[in-house]
């Protein structure tokens, strides 16, 4: 599957599973998640800071290789600046991830999660609570 494919559907279950009223925010505080890095501060890392804001999860920093500025009033660091405290990072670089998780891992304990496994487990419990 090419990699525009990929967040096309990705994007896709996002905006179902916003239509059927589900969030993000519901998946990571039943999976017991309060405090969250964001990795990958483009495009997706801004689309899941929007839709945390206002609900239970607090959004630590945003995490990027590049130089960023504060988003929203969300610090951006670098990885190699040092990982904050949190109860997960969420990687929103899909084609990468195993690398990124990889290299994170050498860093931090933290568990690192795909945005896209998040987005497709959500519509998946939807589905099986039915």
């Amino acid at each position: 599957m090419s990699r525009d494919r990929q967040y096309l559907d990705m994007m896709n279950q996002w905006l179902i599973l916003k239509q059927e009223g589900k969030s993000i925010a519901e998946y990571l505080t039943a999976k017991g998640y309060r405090a969250v890095a964001v990795y990958g501060m483009a495009l997706y890392g801004r689309h899941v800071i929007r839709e945390l804001e206002g609900t239970n999860i607090s959004i630590i920093c945003g995490i990027d290789r590049r130089e960023i500025k504060p988003y929203k009033g969300i610090k951006v660091i670098q990885p190699l600046a040092g990982l904050p405290d949190a109860d997960v990072i969420i990687n929103t670089a899909i084609r990468d991830h195993d690398l990124i998780k990889a290299a994170l891992k050498e860093m931090t304990d933290i568990p690192v999660l795909c945005l896209e496994d998040i987005i497709f487990d959500c519509y998946d419990q939807e589905k099986a609570s039915v």
